[in-house]
Order: C-alpha cells, then sequence, then structure tokens
C-alpha cells in the first residue's frame, strides 16, 4: 500500500531547474560578515569515540569544544559517518529536524555513505529544549557559529575532501541550511527540503503540534492576540533565511517544497525561493508528513545534485551514475 501511495505521490511531483536572473549571489556585505566573524581553529580540540562499524563506514561521536557564546562549558556533538576510502571523499553535513530521535537524519546519513560521502550529523543543541522566544535570535547566531567550527573540524581531517563539502536538511535542519549556506563560502552546495523563511509568520501560522502549544500558552501567559505575537517577534528575530537568502549563489541550491505544506508554510518556501535566485526546485504534491513518501526519490535526486555540483567546483567530470537531472516530470526510482 505504502508503495502505491508513495507512485501516486511522485506522479504529480514537478522537478525544475529555474533559470537565474540575477545570476550569482551579491557579495555578503562587510557588517553581516563581521556579526558572524570568529577565530578559525586550525586543531579543534575534540573527543572522538566509534558508536559502529560497518562493512563500508564506521559511526563515530565526535564532540568538538564550542567556545565563546554565552556558556563556555559547552560540547558540539557530531554523529560522524567515516567512510573506509583510499582517496579523501566528499562530506555532506546533515542539519537536524526540530524534534525526534535522528531517525530521519541517520537514514539520510546511512544512505550517503553508502553511496562513498562521508556524512556528519550536527547534533542538535541541548539547550533548545529549554528555549524562550527571547533568546531564539542569539541561538540562531551561535548555530552558525558552530557548524563553522564543525567545518573547521572537518578540514582538519586528512580523510576528507572539503573542497567538496555541502549540506543537506529538512524542516529546522532545512531552515538552519539556508542560513548558514549564504554565511559559509566554504559550503559548495546545499540540497534544503521543506523549508521556507520569514520566521515571525511561520512561527505565527504554523500547524506544527508542539510548537501550537507553546504558542498558545505564550499568547496566554502574555494577554496578547496572534497579531501582536507576530509584530512582536519581528522585532525580536533577524536571524532569518530571508535576510541573507539574496546572498546565495541559486546554483548551489537544490529546494524541495511541499505544495499542501502548512508547518512550513508552502508560499514562504516560494518566497525564500525566489529571493535567493530561483534555484533547482522539486515541488511535492504533499504536505509537510505526506513528504515522507517521497524520501526514495529525495535521496536519490539530492545525491545526484551533490554529483553535479562537486563535479562543476572541482573541476571533475560529472558521474553519471545517478541519471539527468535536467528533466522536468519527475518519475518513480
Amino acid at each position: 500500500m505504502c508503495f502505491g501511495l508513495s507512485g501516486m505521490l511522485l506522479s504529480g511531483c514537478s522537478h525544475k531547474a529555474f533559470r537565474s536572473a540575477a545570476g550569482n549571489s551579491r557579495t555578503l556585505p562587510p557588517a553581516i560578515a563581521a556579526d558572524f566573524s570568529y577565530v578559525r581553529q586550525a586543531n579543534p580540540t575534540a573527543k572522538v569515540k566509534i558508536l559502529e562499524q560497518k562493512s563500508d563506514y564506521t559511526i563515530r561521536r565526535v564532540e568538538l569544544a564550542a567556545p565563546g557564546g554565552t556558556d563556555t562549558n559547552r560540547w558540539i556533538e557530531l554523529d560522524y559517518y567515516h567512510v573506509n576510502a583510499k582517496e579523501p571523499t566528499p562530506v555532506l553535513m546533515v542539519l537536524p529536524m526540530l524534534g525526534g530521535g535522528y531517525s530521519l537524519e541517520k537514514h539520510f546519513a546511512n544512505y550517503f555513505a553508502s553511496r562513498g560521502y562521508a556524512a556528519v550529523i550536527v547534533r542538535r543543541d541541548r539547550r533548545q529544549k529549554t528555549m524562550q522566544i527571547e533568546d531564539l535570535n542569539r541561538l540562531l547566531k551561535e548555530m552558525v557559529l558552530d557548524h563553522r567550527r564543525v567545518i573547521d573540524w572537518l578540514e582538519s581531517q586528512e580523510d576528507l575532501d572539503c573542497s567538496r563539502l555541502g549540506i543537506f536538511g529538512v524542516s529546522m535542519g532545512g531552515i538552519k541550511g539556508a542560513i548558514l549556506l549564504p554565511l559559509e563560502d566554504r559550503i559548495k552546495a546545499a540540497a534544503l527540503g521543506l523549508c521556507a523563511g520569514d520566521l515571525p509568520y511561520i512561527l505565527t501560522h504554523t500547524t506544527e503540534p508542539g510548537l501550537v502549544k507553546r504558542r498558545e500558552q505564550e499568547l496566554k501567559n502574555r494577554g496578547i492576540t496572534l497579531e501582536e505575537s507576530e509584530k512582536r517577534l519581528r522585532k525580536m528575530i533577524t536571524c532569518d533565511p530571508m535576510t541573507y537568502a539574496s546572498y546565495v549563489d541559486p546554483k548551489k541550491v537544490l529546494l524541495v517544497l511541499g505544495r499542501y505544506d502548512d508547518v512550513v508554510p508552502y508560499e514562504k518556501g516560494v518566497e525564500l525561493k525566489e529571493k535567493m535566485g530561483n534555484p533547482e526546485t522539486i515541488l511535492l504534491p504533499a504536505g509537510h508528513y505526506t513528504a515522507v513518501l517521497s524520501i526514495p526519490y529525495i535521496k536519490s535526486q539530492s545525491f545526484e545534485f551533490f554529483e553535479k555540483r562537486f563535479a562543476e567546483s572541482s573541476g571533475r567530470l560529472a558521474d553519471k551514475r545517478g541519471g539527468n537531472l535536467s528533466k522536468i516530470q519527475a518519475g518513480r526510482r
């Protein structure tokens, strides 16, 4: 039954390679660059232990010291899928959703590792569980710096080819990726799914049950309306995908949007796409949760996109094993 539903879903899926009228992205202004500046580390302090060994790769838990910020006794936790290879491998940072037990992130990391890409799941900041809305903007900025420190560590690993570095994220992971990409030029490609910009609007209009519950409690505690809450959020949140979207090189991006997504509202995903310069985009006839039926297709198309982008950025010949990215109608895989 699941395979039948998946086939029906994909039959209405469109895959368009949009052409950007603006060409490459605008240069990041010095003021924004300065806001996210930090001291790069050639050999970051790390603690490593093996979690699981498989025939083609080993999964390791890595903890990196996170200097600075409001909490100086803090570690950035990674699940590192180290590929057994004779030459340095491409590497993907997998950015997690808002909650859950990392099952989806592990599924994608396993897939990419089985295809010869090292993968790193950047685990959620533990402070997220107790975060107040007043903390969101600061934590998003610290997230950018944390992820840049992860890249510093990746560059220190001799078995990784960081000239072929990409990011993959779905939902909140996609939103994080959309913030990080224009602020970090070492990233060569990004596959971002079910994401959008305009966080005040998303937080005000999302139907995600956990966020709806927290939103209703917030309105009750403060005695304000939904409209007043959105205005308040707009004054507080500046670290937003929309803020930096025009500094994205659209050639680096593959977007996956759900036409009926009301958790991360589809209309804001389209707005983000346009602000990014109309990157290559897959449109699914699905909502936020029913998009799970398209996972096999998302995996294969994301992998093909990374292959294509890494080949272009490194001057290598593209590997044709994945198929043709230029098709308009998506077929079953």
